[in-house]
C-alpha cells in the first residue's frame, strides 16, 4: 500500500483496503423485526438487490453508530468503523436476548475494499468480479449507479457483496469472503489496481459528508446533526425503533440547528475528533462546534466538524488549538433540508 499526496492526486483506478470496518451481522427468525425496531431505516423494505445508509441510536435520540445496512444471504450486515461498532453491538446484544435472533462480530468473516468505479469497469477487475457474481449481475451493477429514494444498488453470491459506496469518488464497497480476497489481492499484487490504506477512504468520506462517529461523539448527535437525513438514511414513515420520538420531534418540530460540514487543510495537520474549532464573528472569535473525523493525506487534511446549520462556506473558522490555522467550510454536496413526508399530523 502506498500514500497518496491529496484526493486529486488519486488515479482513476485504485482500490483501498478497508482495516477499520466493522461488520455486524444478524441471523436469525426474528432478525429482520428486531433490527427494524432498533435503527432509522426501514427493514421491511429492505431487498436483497439494496444497501441503505442508517444511524442506530440510544433512546434519546443520540447515534450510537452509522454506515451502511444490507443483506448476505440469511444475514443481515451492519457494516461501520469500529469504534461506533462496537458500542453498537454490546446494544444489540444487550436487547438482543429477548429475539430469536443471533447478533455476531462478523468482521474476520469478510475483508472489505472500497474499489473506484474507473477499476470496476476495467478489463481486470470486472473479469475478477465476474468470478465472484454473475456477469449479468456485475453489468446491472455498474448500470445503476444513481441512488434512487435511498436504495444503493447491491449485488451479492455465496462469496459476499458488492454495493455502492454513494461517495463523492464514485466506487463500490465489496465485502468478501477468503476465496473472494484471493481474486482481489490478486490484482494487487500484480500491480493491476494501485492499492492505499484505510486513511483514504477516510478522507473520500469526509469529502463526501459521510459523518461516522467515534470517540467521546458516540452517543453525543441526533442524526440530523450528522446529515443521515440528506443520505436518506432515515424513515421517518417507518414504525418505532430506539430514539425514533426524539428524531423525529427534531424534525417536526424544528429542533435542530447544527449539521456536518467538511473542510480541507493544506498539508498534513496533527487534528484529532473532539478538537474544538472557532468561527469568526466580526472581530471576535467563538467556539462554533467540535472535529468529528479525521484524515491527513501526506499534503493536505481532510476533517468533519458539526456547527450551527445556517454555515456557510464564507464563513472563516479556525483551530482552536491552532490559531494560525484558517479555513472555510466547503460547500455540502447534498442539501440538508427535509423532504416531504406522508405523515399527516393530526392537531386536537
Amino acid at each position: 500500500m502506498t500514500s497518496i499526496a491529496s484526493l486529486q492526486s488519486l488515479p482513476s483506478e485504485f482500490v483501498v483496503k478497508l482495516s477499520n470496518a466493522m461488520i455486524i451481522s444478524l441471523e436469525g427468525e426474528q432478525a429482520d423485526s428486531y433490527l427494524q425496531g432498533q435503527i432509522t431505516v426501514n427493514i421491511n423494505k429492505l431487498t436483497k438487490n439494496t444497501a441503505r445508509h442508517f444511524a442506530h441510536c440510544d433512546n434519546k435520540g443520540k447515534t450510537w453508530s452509522t454506515g451502511y445496512v444490507t443483506r448476505h444471504q440469511n444475514k443481515l450486515l451492519l457494516v461501520t468503523n469500529e469504534d461506533a461498532g462496537s458500542h453498537s453491538l454490546a446494544q444489540l446484544n444487550k436487547y438482543g436476548v429477548f429475539s430469536k435472533v443471533d447478533i455476531l462480530d462478523d468482521t474476520q468473516t469478510y475483508s472489505a475494499y472500497f474499489i473506484s468505479l474507473d477499476a470496476v469497469k476495467t478489463n481486470e477487475v470486472k473479469a475478477a468480479l465476474s468470478q465472484l457474481f454473475s456477469e449479468n449481475e456485475v453489468e446491472r451493477l455498474l448500470e445503476s449507479d444513481t441512488p434512487d429514494n435511498g436504495s444503493l444498488e447491491k449485488v451479492e453470491s455465496e462469496h459476499g457483496v458488492a454495493y455502492f459506496a454513494n461517495t463523492s469518488c464514485k466506487g463500490i464497497i465489496v465485502l468478501l469472503d477468503d476465496n473472494g480476497a484471493k481474486q482481489i489481492n490478486s490484482l494487487i499484487e500484480a500491480q493491476t489496481l494501485s492499492c492505499y490504506p484505510q486513511t483514504v477512504f477516510d478522507a473520500i468520506q469526509i469529502q463526501s459528508v459521510h459523518a461516522l462517529v467515534q470517540g467521546d461523539a458516540v452517543a453525543e448527535y441526533v442524526p440530523q446533526m450528522i446529515n443521515v437525513q440528506a443520505l436518506n438514511g432515515i424513515d421517518f414513515d417507518k414504525g418505532c425503533y430506539m430514539g425514533q420520538e426524539v428524531v423525529a420531534r427534531t424534525r417536526f418540530l424544528g429542533k435542530n440547528k447544527r449539521a456536518a460540514y467538511s473542510f480541507k487543510l493544506e498539508g498534513n495537520v496533527n487534528i484529532k475528533p473532539g478538537d474544538a474549532l472557532e468561527k469568526q464573528l466580526g472581530e471576535n472569535w467563538r467556539i462554533a462546534g467540535k472535529i468529528l473525523n479525521a484524515a491527513s493525506l501526506d499534503n493536505e487534511t481532510w476533517f468533519i466538524a458539526v456547527l450551527n446549520n445556517d454555515t456557510t462556506s464564507e464563513d472563516l473558522h479556525r483551530l482552536a488549538d491552532n490559531n494560525a490555522i484558517t479555513c472555510y467550510p466547503n460547500t455540502l454536496p447534498y442539501s440538508i433540508e427535509q423532504k416531504a413526508s406522508n405523515i399527516v399530523k393530526k392537531r386536537r
